[in-house]
Order: structure tokens, then C-alpha cells, then sequence
């Protein structure tokens, strides 16, 4: 059986940026850090995981710091995605973006 890292289609970035993910469906806002990131999707460890389900929709903003950008400000990337997974264990939410990351909204 493959592991979770072993499907992935994308490389994944081992980075940490400050992320927000936003579930409508249960009006929920959590504050996470990305514990890797790729162009497909993402998994987000936050102390606080409310009552997401596997399927719901989300929307995902990621924080990019300028020493990652080389902007004079933090960029901000917004874009949908849906929830594939939570891990209690790992304190997390495994995401996959409904379009890729390159194509996220952008602003600072």
C-alpha cells in the first residue's frame, strides 16, 4: 500500500507559512502552518480542528513571507479547496486545491 506522500503528482515544499482555512458549511475559521505544500495541495496542522468533514468545501489563504517572495510585504494566496482528510493524530487537515496553486488569487 502506498503512504499518503507516495500518491502525490506534485513535489511537495516542506515550508511553513501561516495559512487561515475557511469552511462555509460550518461558518469555521481555523489558523494552521502548512507542514508541506505542492502545487495539488496542502496539509495544515492547527491546535484547533472544529467539526470539518472529509469533502467539505473550503476556502485556503496562505501567507507568504518576503524573504519566500521578495516582495517589500507578505503575499497572500487565496483559492478553493476541498478537505481530503483530518489527522486528530498529527493535528491536521490535508487539503486538495480545486485549481492549482499558481492559479490562486494574489494580493499583499
Amino acid at each position: 500500500m502506498q503512504s499518503h506522500f507516495e500518491r502525490r503528482n506534485n513535489t511537495r515544499l516542506l515550508k511553513k507559512f501561516q495559512a487561515t482555512i475557511k469552511i462555509p458549511r460550518a461558518d469555521a475559521e481555523i489558523d494552521g502552518v502548512t507542514e508541506n505544500l505542492s502545487q495539488g495541495g496542502a496539509f495544515i496542522s492547527s491546535r484547533y480542528l472544529p467539526s470539518f468533514r472529509e469533502n467539505d468545501e473550503a476556502i485556503v489563504q496562505l501567507f507568504l513571507p518576503p524573504k519566500m517572495t521578495g516582495q517589500q510585504s507578505t503575499l497572500i494566496l487565496k483559492g478553493g479547496a476541498v478537505v481530503k482528510r483530518i489527522d486528530k493524530e498529527r493535528s491536521g487537515i490535508a487539503l486538495q486545491f480545486q485549481k492549482a496553486l499558481k492559479a490562486f488569487e494574489v494580493s499583499m
